[in-house]
């Protein structure tokens, strides 16, 4: 009798339908998950984890006009808590919910990790922490969460396959690339709807210089990128990487406006896919056309949001390709001298944003000598800006393009070399900027054009084709 009154006091009952669909196409990014979210809201009014998910959802958004809601979805799941009888797992959401919709975060974090111990058969908490610790830049944490979740859930579990797509980018954040891509394989072989753990293993391609097999990897998973929700078009963005990679810019291109922004959205996911793409084809010299323009519409939007340091640095890139001027500029001061709003980027600003706005506002004033003073310092603390490390990248090639134009040559080697190191042996665009050093070659076409027109005065309508 003991042991039911404990199980029932700290996990809920068995999951009804609309939860289990739900929490399936939750982990595996599915395209219908907005109608399997309304169905989850709808099934059982009483409840109280299906609003608290909506609110740690709503926050992982990062737009300003949904954290209202986020706070609401809060309170409705707290005011379910409280009306009817519950458990300590749904206790936890709860918590995790109304944490993360006041921009704490790491609280939120921590609560979602109880609801993981409280029922380790449970892997919905397991990857909503895993999202906000993504978001954060916590590669540490994130592989710590998922070993201790997998060690205690069942190996019959259903969705342990997800946990291991999460397992495997957790390895390659932390530089683990063979044990990273060992459990991504495993994770699809369980779970061959998890787009999470293929795009954990692209990443494993992309970090290790394999760009070969990382176009035959992604182009042999169709089935999974297109029963897959907008996180599509970043595995179609690793695709277009590895492309550019063997100089087929055009096929870039291609991929860039058949997939990668085939959908439109203000999603700042997408923005980042789409800009960081579009700077890394024009810093080598590529002119993209008038594709800069609907992202800087977009940007232009979102210069007061302030939640997330990534996506305001992908907002600021955008606003520079499409030639803004003024408006980049005074968002690249924006992120230098104010903090963001959620608490849980303080910290974040005080470690990498501050340097990343000073930098990004010096590059775009030709100001060469400071952007790579302010930028160089940053290739370990922007780690906590969240993503990646191949999205991260982006910033590298801002830095390294700084200090070319500076004249900075020794230091820029060293990077380029280390970079050459790491990729073993071959990185197209570490033997480019290797060659310009040695050719002492001067800057390409490009954004680096755009940004000297600018700088001197003229107009830049002319760089758009």
């Amino acid at each position: 009798m003991i042991n039911e009154e404990w199980t029932r006091l700290v996990t809920t009952d068995k999951p009804h339908p609309a939860e289990t669909a739900f929490v399936a196409g939750y982990l595996g990014h599915a395209r219908d998950l907005p109608d399997r979210l309304a169905a989850y809201l709808a099934a059982h009014p009483e409840d109280p984890r299906a609003p608290a998910v909506k609110a740690i959802i709503l926050v992982t958004l990062a737009r300003a006009e949904l954290l209202p809601m986020a706070r609401e979805s809060a309170a409705e799941a707290h005011k379910r808590l409280m009306a009817n009888t519950f458990s300590l797992r749904d206790a936890a959401f709860v918590e995790a919910a109304q944490q993360a919709s006041l921009g704490l975060w790491r609280e939120a974090i921590r609560a979602l990790d109880r609801a993981s111990f409280l029922d380790p058969e449970d892997a919905l908490p397991v990857k909503m922490g895993h999202a906000l610790r993504f978001m954060l830049g916590d590669a540490a944490g994130m592989l710590s969460a998922v070993e201790e979740s997998l060690s205690r859930m069942s190996l019959s579990n259903p969705h342990r396959g997800f946990l291991l797509g999460c397992k495997a980018f957790a390895l390659e954040e932390n530089g683990h690339y063979g044990r990273a891509e060992l459990a991504g394989r495993e994770g699809l072989s369980l779970r061959p709807d998890d787009a999470w753990g293929l795009h954990a293993v692209s990443h494993v391609h992309e970090m290790t210089g394999r760009v070969n097999e990382g176009i035959e990897w992604i182009e042999g998973h169709q089935e999974t990128i297109r029963g897959a929700n907008n996180f599509a078009g970043h595995l179609y963005w690793h695709l277009a990487l590895f492309h550019l990679e063997q100089d087929n810019a055009a096929k870039a291109l291609a991929l860039y406006d058949a997939e990668v922004r085939r959908e439109r959205t203000d999603d700042f996911r997408d923005i980042a896919n789409a800009a960081s793409l579009l700077m890394r084809l024009e810093l080598d010299g590529h002119p993209v056309g008038s594709r800069w323009e609907e992202l800087a519409d977009l940007a232009e939007k979102r210069m007061s949001d302030r939640i997330l340091l990534f996506a305001d640095l992908h907002y600021a890139l955008a606003l520079m390709g499409a030639g803004r001027k003024t408006k980049a500029l005074q968002f690249a001061r924006t992120i230098r001298d104010h903090r963001p709003g959620p608490f849980a980027q303080e910290a974040v600003w005080d470690a990498a944003g501050q340097r990343l706005g000073a930098g990004l506002a010096a590059f775009l004033e030709g100001d060469a000598q400071n952007a790579f003073e302010m930028l160089a310092p940053l290739s370990r603390p922007a780690q906590c800006l969240g993503g990646s490390h191949a999205q991260r990248d982006i910033i590298e090639q801002i830095t390294v393009e700084a200090g070319l134009r500076a004249g900075a040559e020794q230091a820029v080697r060293s990077r380029l070399l280390t970079r050459l190191s790491s990729r073993g042996g071959h990185n197209r665009f570490a033997e480019t900027r290797l060659a310009r050093l040695l050719n002492r070659r001067s800057p390409g076409r490009g954004v680096l054009g755009l940004i000297a027109a600018l700088t001197h005065g003229r107009d830049p309508a002319a760089h758009h084709a």
